[in-house]
């Protein structure tokens, strides 16, 4: 592995949201498989359409991962504020999605990428970080990580909530 490199994204960086509408899909799918379910075409698409057009704030952070040249996956999380819609933890970092491509997993990414959005977090004054995740590959990741289960689930899309204290040096 090379050092990591990330990539911000904007709404009007047109290249690197179709290379992120890509992987977008691909996740979809498997969380769908992983699921038993499938989400419908326009769903997907508004729903990677929203993530583009939010963009801007200085603490939300969607990134592609690079290694060299070699597309990685992307993460996408966010401070929590008083105004924001649905679910949320004032103040926490929130990872909102994360995706490593299935060749590059077991091998450093998805740690690296986490500790990433970590120290961004961090920098943007969070103590803690939460975040639901796909039941089959990601409670084993994120627990791996730190993360604990909470107990609570999201009213959102029903999964439990883990939660990780950020660690000052």
């Amino acid at each position: 592995m090379n050092r990591l490199t990330f990539v911000q994204l904007y709404a009007e960086d047109k290249e690197n949201c179709a290379i992120f509408k890509q992987l977008m899909w691909q996740y979809t799918k498997e969380l769908d498989e992983h699921q038993n379910q499938i989400t419908t075409i326009d769903f997907i698409e508004k729903w990677i359409k929203s993530i583009i057009q939010i963009q801007g704030d200085n603490d939300r952070h969607l990134e592609l991962c690079y290694d060299d040249k070699m597309l990685i996956g992307f993460l996408y999380g966010k401070i929590d504020h008083p105004e924001h819609k649905g679910f949320i933890k004032v103040g926490y970092g929130y990872i909102m999605e994360f995706f490593v491509l299935p060749e590059h997993r077991r091998k450093g990414y998805g740690k690296e990428m986490f500790l990433h959005l970590e120290k961004l977090f961090k920098q943007n004054g969070a103590k803690r970080i939460y975040l639901t995740s796909d039941p089959i590959t990601g409670n084993p990741f994120w627990e791996s990580l730190g993360f604990l289960n909470t107990g609570e689930k999201s009213p959102e899309n029903n999964q439990e909530i883990y939660e990780k204290q950020i660690f000052t040096e």
